[in-house]
């Protein structure tokens, strides 16, 4: 999913040990404090290094808030199938007073997919699917850009970004809020290009897990939403939760979205996804309810009931490596290289001498976390109704240095400042690229002569249009991906969305014959902090007939 960015939490910088919110307006009362916490709560040294308690849960959580410009943060923690915590902090909609508490629902976004694998593994308990059967043997019409992947391809090969498209291919179709069927989706598949062989390389994509969601439609002969709800949260008592957000009730305790539009926080709509298209990351879901999925998973798929959901072969298979997504080289000689590894639905990796199963999500305005850590029987969520990843990193960091036991130098200041500089450093660069462009090249033709209508086999249609005195990029699909074209040197100028929390202008480029006519658009990414899902730079638009 967008803003999907997706999988490795571990490397965000360290964050400092709870304090009082109001030490970060007071460097030296800061520090002051943090050197009397430390002592007071026994974390001076790897002796004697203690979890944390509620008390300072609740700081670091508060502080967290504040330091992030974040309305709204949900926590939960799990260990030995007892709830640790599990508590709201903030509001859920910025200027209202309707408090986060562990009942809020949040659009978990990719946390889904690990729900989808699950999904797919109870089926095959029932026999109604393996995880290698030929996506064609469910999908008869399903077609990738080459022959050979599409007669390969497998319900494994869904579930693991290995499919040799690009990153975040066809994000596009159904974001930001683009109108697109599963059909669509399908169709659309054997337009995309590959960026490598299939198989060889991780290349993180939503597509496919759309695709996964739609199997589990036709082998069982009802619509993944009504799977999910009905096998997965009703057995489990995740009563408030749903499979899309169309299902949420009007006056439902939910947290709203919100984005830092020119230096000020704003709401945002809600990702609407619905049928198998929410497979990628449309469950709307609450800390209480998503304690009881973790609970699950640390019992390899053993429920409260002692029933299972799934059996453990299955579990074991879902928490398998499959693609490597990483390689950290070692650095110093007799130090151990580590990989992390993307499973079925599932990151899997090592934090602090521990194997760690991850994943985390991110849709316009929210970001969620989950961690695991199987030998401590432990797992920590942590939901935020803000576009900003480093204070779920942040959070997450701290808390698992206190139940792992390991004692670590913690500087949050860092991490409030790494989380301004990549803006900064990001409008930095767009400032430069806009003072060294080459005023004096114009365009080769009049501006009306751009204006027309182009389609793209995958994409659909996008019209330039005449707006006053300047181009405007409309989408066909997506009726919130629209702005104007500021001339930025030739035939290129520079797409400014209309939308400013969507942090993705991009370069457009006519392509021009030999005899001067359009032959194409070719689009780049000129904002460095564009999500890949908005994946512009896989369209092909040429002029519609």
């Amino acid at each position: 999913m967008p803003i999907a960015r997706f999988l490795a939490f571990i490397s965000v910088p360290d964050g400092t040990s709870s304090m009082e919110r109001d030490a970060l307006k007071h460097p030296i009362i800061a520090r002051i404090s943090l050197c009397l916490i430390l002592l007071i709560a026994g974390f001076a040294s790897a002796q004697d290094y203690q979890t944390p308690t509620e008390i300072e849960i609740d700081a670091l959580v508060q502080r967290a808030l504040e330091a992030f410009d974040i309305p709204g943060i949900a926590v939960g923690i799990i260990q030995d199938g007892e709830i640790i915590h599990a508590r709201g902090y903030g509001v859920r909609k910025l200027g209202a007073p309707e408090r986060v508490d562990a009942d809020t629902l949040f659009q978990i976004a990719s946390n889904t997919k690990a729900m989808t694998s699950a999904a797919l593994a109870i089926l095959m308990d029932e026999g109604k699917l393996t995880w290698d059967d030929k996506v064609t043997d469910h999908i008869a019409e399903f077609r990738m850009y080459e022959p050979y992947v599409s007669r390969e391809f497998t319900i494994r090969d869904l579930l693991t970004h290995r499919s040799g498209l690009p990153l975040g291919a066809g994000d596009l179709l159904f974001w930001p809020e683009a109108e697109s069927t599963i059909d669509e989706v399908i169709n659309a598949l054997q337009y995309l290009k590959p960026a490598t062989s299939f198989r060889s390389t991780y290349a993180y994509d939503n597509l496919l897990y759309q695709l996964a969601g739609e199997v589990v439609t036709r082998a069982s002969g009802v619509s993944y939403s009504d799977f999910i709800e009905q096998r997965i949260f009703a057995p489990l008592g995740m009563n408030d939760c749903k499979a899309n957000h169309s299902r949420v009730p009007t006056a439902a305790n939910e947290a709203t979205p919100h984005a830092m539009v020119d230096g000020e926080l704003e709401t945002m709509t809600f990702h609407q996804a619905t049928g198998s298209l929410a497979a990628a990351g449309g469950v709307n879901c609450n800390i209480n309810s998503l304690l009881k999925w973790l609970d699950l998973q640390l019992n390899h798929g053993e429920m409260a009931s002692g029933e299972n959901l799934f059996s453990k072969q299955r579990h074991a298979e879902m928490w398998t490596p499959v693609t490597i997504t990483n390689v950290i080289p070692a650095a110093a000689p007799g130090d151990k290289v580590a990989m992390t590894f993307y499973a079925l639905g599932w990151s899997i990796s090592e934090t602090m001498g521990h194997q760690t199963i991850t994943h985390t999500g991110g849709l316009g305005g929210m970001l969620t976390s989950t961690v695991m850590i199987p030998e401590k029987n432990l797992g920590i969520l942590v939901l935020t109704n803000q576009a900003n990843g480093s204070a779920r990193g942040a959070i997450i960091s701290e808390l698992l240095s206190g139940y792992l036991k390991h004692d670590q130098e913690l500087d949050f200041e860092a991490r409030v400042a790494a989380s301004r500089q990549g803006s900064d450093d990001a409008l930095e660069e767009m400032t430069r690229l806009w003072a060294e462009r080459d005023v004096s090249i114009k365009p080769s033709l009049s501006l009306d002569a751009y204006a027309m209508t182009y389609v793209d086999n995958w994409y659909g249609d996008v019209t330039i249009a005449m707006d006053g005195e300047a181009l405007r990029f409309v989408s066909h699909r997506s009726a919130k991906l629209t702005g104007l074209l500021r001339h930025f040197e030739g035939d290129t100028f520079i797409v400014e969305w209309d939308d400013r929390a969507y942090v993705a202008d991009a370069y457009l480029s006519f392509k021009l014959t030999e005899d001067g006519d359009i032959e194409r658009i070719e689009m780049a990414q000129f904002d460095p902090r564009t999500d890949f899902s908005f994946d512009f730079w896989d369209l092909d638009l040429r002029p519609k007939n």
